[in-house]
């Protein structure tokens, strides 16, 4: 039996993970409680941060540092559109 590597299994893990949080923004998004549309589209933005991250590890690992930076310039943007919904919310 073969020995996986780390980095298919890191593709998969990130795979799976963001495919599992599309299925929570799929079914916040699509019912009938108007209400759930805010808490679709921060899961939303929870993706894009996710990904961000995913993306960042990955980049580097291949020693890519101006796309390393950038994707950490979005996740930190993400973080701010997260917690200001989340003030408001709560306020």
């Amino acid at each position: 039996m073969k020995k996986e590597s780390p980095t298919k299994m890191w593709n998969t893990l990130r795979n799976i993970t963001l495919v599992f949080i599309l299925f929570i923004f799929i079914r916040y998004e699509f019912d009938e409680d108007p209400y759930n549309d805010r808490i679709g589209w921060s899961v939303l933005v929870v993706f894009w941060i996710s990904k961000g991250l995913f993306d960042a590890i990955e980049d580097k690992r291949k020693w890519n540092k101006k796309s390393m930076v950038a994707n950490i310039v979005f996740v930190i943007a993400g973080l701010g559109v997260l917690c200001w919904q989340g003030i408001q919310f709560f306020s």
